[in-house]
């Protein structure tokens, strides 16, 4: 014990004893417990990311529903990565383009696809052929205003695990480092103790929001993306160890996402979670257990929305984007596939579906048009809202700031800090079945969060003002720290 503390000691002493105050004594005592279980409570700790799982606070066992909100409606099919994975397509078709070429003239893959989605050709020849030469003319003269915002992006993006390039009978299972053989399991108590500890070191690492699902085979590519371990151009045998898949993930930066599409960023979000991913691949391997992390960007090999929403994290919207309670639609997802045995979560009804019906103010402020305003279709036997990915790409590429859009993921009304009146609006819509409350919140979000034009959002050369939804944050405005 120092000689402060010993002060300090003697100083408390001569208080009580001078005093003469009992009530001083209970009062003390009354603020050490206040105090101690202040110090106790995750919610008071600090940082970037609260941890032990407090911010994944809706109470998601009242929202439970048997089966999940989107809809089988016929024969399923296994999406194709190389094709219905835009980046995939338009990487294929660029290196065969040439000017004037046709469908027939390229390989068998892309010639089935373009055969029955003709825009789509138009759609990626005119992101090669026009697109692409405006950017980079428009780019040398109004690119520099965002240089602090790419800077940001290219920065929260620098740190990525290696990637996985081995199939997965080989990199999934751990080795015995002495034996060279794989590793045994450990036998766990019950599949309830193993989900418990699963999610606590889930958040622990670093992650927002976790759920867990038995891995449905419909969401696996049927031809897999590139660098993933698999052939392209055979079908995909899905694994026997993918028997779960836990969704792990974090939001990305909300003042830079309200300042889409120029300054807002995906990497920083991106990052963190495939880094929650691997971290929680190496403790469930060092269980003796198989597992392999999906991650953003295109480091799938499963579609990921789905598998969110078979976990009770929360619905698909109009968008095509996963909407949850906690973050609206900010949230940026990766999936462990393992054989380790879990109590599974079931998928939630937060009434997204209805309230999407009649929302509409992702499509309404989509530059490209790429969000339909109409009804849901039949995708690969099941019925949900169809986005073009083409047009919603061909904008991505034509972006003067950081690639992509995310305006979207801004303007939805569920994408709001989880401050008292968010939740107080979401617990409204969600209590009220007149479908009244729905109404009020759409026309009060038009009126006090109104954007531009979306035909503003474009660049210069196709007629737009690069505009933002939202003013950046002071910290990305290049101009007040860099001469342009």
């Amino acid at each position: 014990m120092d000689q402060s503390d010993s002060k300090s000691i003697l100083n408390r002493r001569r208080f009580l004893k001078f005093s003469g105050l009992t009530s001083a004594v209970l009062g003390s005592a009354g603020i050490g417990i206040s105090s101690y279980k202040a110090g106790k409570d995750p919610g008071t700790y600090s940082g970037l990311q609260s941890y032990e799982g407090a911010d994944q606070s809706f109470d998601r066992m009242n929202w439970e529903v048997d089966t999940p909100t989107y809809q089988r409606v016929g024969p399923t099919r296994r999406p194709d990565a190389r094709t219905e994975v835009i980046f995939n397509r338009r990487a294929r078709l660029g290196m065969q383009y040439n000017e004037g070429i046709q469908p027939s003239d390229l390989d068998d893959v892309l010639k089935k696809y373009y055969g029955q989605h003709q825009e789509d050709f138009e759609l990626d020849v005119f992101n090669i052929k026009e697109i692409a030469p405006k950017q980079r003319v428009d780019s040398k003269k109004y690119g520099k205003k965002y240089l602090l915002a790419k800077a940001w992006a290219s920065a929260m993006g620098a740190v990525s695990p290696r990637p996985i390039s081995r199939a997965p009978e080989i990199s999934d299972f751990p080795i015995n480092g002495q034996t060279g053989k794989r590793a045994e399991t450990v036998e766990m108590v019950s599949p309830e103790k193993t989900t418990k500890l699963i999610k606590k070191i889930a958040h622990e690492l670093g992650s927002t929001l976790v759920g867990i699902t038995k891995l449905n085979p419909d969401w696996v590519y049927l031809y897999a993306n590139p660098r993933r371990g698999f052939a392209l151009d055979k079908p995909v045998e899905v694994p026997k160890h993918w028997k779960y898949a836990i969704v792990v993930g974090t939001p990305m930066s909300w003042d830079p996402l309200y300042a889409s599409p120029n300054y807002s960023a995906s990497n920083d979000a991106y990052s963190r979670s495939r880094i929650v991913a691997f971290r929680l691949t190496s403790f469930i391997k060092q269980l003796g257990y198989a597992a392999r992390p999906h991650y953003p960007g295109t480091s799938y090999d499963l579609m990921v929305p789905p598998i969110c929403i078979d976990a009770g994290l929360g619905e698909q919207g109009r968008h095509g984007i996963l909407i949850t309670p906690e973050l609206g639609s900010n949230f940026r997802p990766a999936v462990v596939t393992t054989n380790l045995p879990m109590k599974t979560d079931k998928p939630i009804d937060i009434g997204v579906q209805q309230f999407c019906k009649s929302c509409k103010v992702c499509a309404e402020n989509c530059p490209s048009g790429a969000i339909t305003t109409g009804e849901k279709v039949e995708v690969r036997g099941y019925r949900r809202y169809q986005i073009n990915q083409a047009k919603c790409h061909n904008f991505w590429n034509s972006n003067l700031g950081n690639y992509g859009c995310r305006i979207c993921v801004a303007v939805c009304p569920y994408t709001r800090k989880a401050n008292w009146l968010h939740r107080t609006a979401l617990s409204l819509s969600l209590h009220d079945p007149t479908g009244i409350s729905d109404r009020m919140l759409i026309s009060l979000q038009k009126l006090l969060y109104p954007g531009p034009d979306p035909s503003k959002y474009y660049i210069p050369s196709f007629g737009g003002e690069n505009a933002s939804y939202r003013e950046p944050p002071w910290w990305l405005r290049t101009e007040d720290f860099i001469e342009i």
